[in-house]
């Protein structure tokens, strides 16, 4: 199993516990008896460094349990296409996870709540969860419809609005809220964490889709035009010599003004694309490859005024690695394409 489908697995667990405490500042006039007081202890909790008040009001190993199995279950019920071998094979590795992450992400929030800092030294890999949820880039805007059961008169619900970027608008979060053993109201689940996951996994793959799409686009419609340069190329040497001045002025034009300024076009379009997170690396590659391909012109516009056989080796080198390049960059957008 690969690992960036490990880390999805376990992406969400913490998360859910550091979006309580990353809540704000939320305050209430209200009876002490009312579920309320459990939000209102969690933000307090933290203004104090209290880890104590703040365990009294989240119940942290049922929420991170919870939002475990909803993540499990979000990434699954996204993928339509997967096999139950592959299935089983999550529901494998997410009881092996599932204890070491627990452990790490109550680490992290009882330093987060002590310290008001996540001891990512300690705690390796809660930036990475965080980032693999979506939750390290929400702001909660409000706590609203907090109401308590009616057929269960000691379970209540809420909805924390949080926005989320990559999503684009805002999602409530539904927490469920329970009274403990000491007939205090804890915070202990939230109930639509798979419905958030999925939908941030199918944000992603929208966003992913658009990019390699507007790629596509921009690298067809350039390819085209280096063709046709690489066939006015050979049109002017059948009707010249590369001993003659006039055919190395010729070629040295169509390599300033045409190939080496398409190659700069190319990768200001490119440049100018929204990048989602997983495909920065399809990106850097391409960058990559402008960056070579305009070097290398300029090297061989270069050449053709020197006539030194290192300039055009240098030349010749930088195409070789824009061509390996590009086709390390096409094997990957057909595996995220696919």
């Amino acid at each position: 199993m690969d690992k960036s489908l490990k880390m999805k697995i376990g992406a969400g667990v913490a998360a859910l516990a550091i979006a309580v405490t990353g809540g704000g500042y939320y305050y209430f006039h209200m009876k002490t008896d009312k579920p309320e007081m459990a939000i209102k202890a969690v933000t307090r909790s933290i203004e104090k460094h209290d880890v104590k008040g703040f365990h009294k009001a989240v119940d942290v190993d049922s929420l991170l349990d919870s939002g475990y199995a909803g993540f499990v279950e979000g990434l699954t019920s996204f993928d339509n296409s997967m096999t139950p071998e592959a299935e089983e094979a999550i529901k494998t590795f997410t009881q092996m996870l599932r204890a070491p992450l627990m452990l790490s992400m109550k680490s992290a929030i009882d330093s987060y709540v002590a310290t008001g800092d996540l001891n990512l030294k300690e705690n390796v890999g809660v930036t990475e969860i965080l980032q693999r949820t979506g939750l390290n880039d929400i702001e909660v805007r409000s706590v609203q419809n907090i109401q308590v059961k009616d057929a269960n008169r000691d379970e209540a619900f809420a909805d924390v609005i949080i926005f989320q970027s990559e999503l684009g608008r805002e999602f409530p979060l539904q927490i469920t809220l329970a009274r403990n053993e000491d007939d205090k109201w804890q915070i202990t689940r939230i109930q639509n964490f798979q419905e958030y996951v999925a939908q941030i996994i199918q944000a992603r793959r929208t966003q992913l889709d658009e990019y390699l799409a507007a790629a596509g686009e921009i690298n067809a419609r350039h390819e085209a035009t280096i063709r046709n340069a690489e066939q006015n190329y050979g049109s002017i040497l059948s009707l010249g010599s590369l001993t003659q001045d006039k055919t190395r002025a010729e070629l040295k034009t169509l390599m300033n003004d045409v190939i080496k300024k398409d190659w700069e076009e190319r990768k200001q379009e490119l440049f100018s694309l929204r990048v989602p997170k997983n495909a920065e690396t399809l990106h850097n590659l391409y960058m990559k490859i402008c960056d070579l391909s305009i070097a290398a012109a300029q090297d061989y516009a270069k050449w053709l005024d020197d006539k030194n056989a290192a300039t055009i080796k240098s030349a010749e080198e930088k195409i070789h690695q824009s061509q390996t390049l590009m086709t390390e960059a096409l094997a990957i957008a057909r595996r995220m394409t696919s």
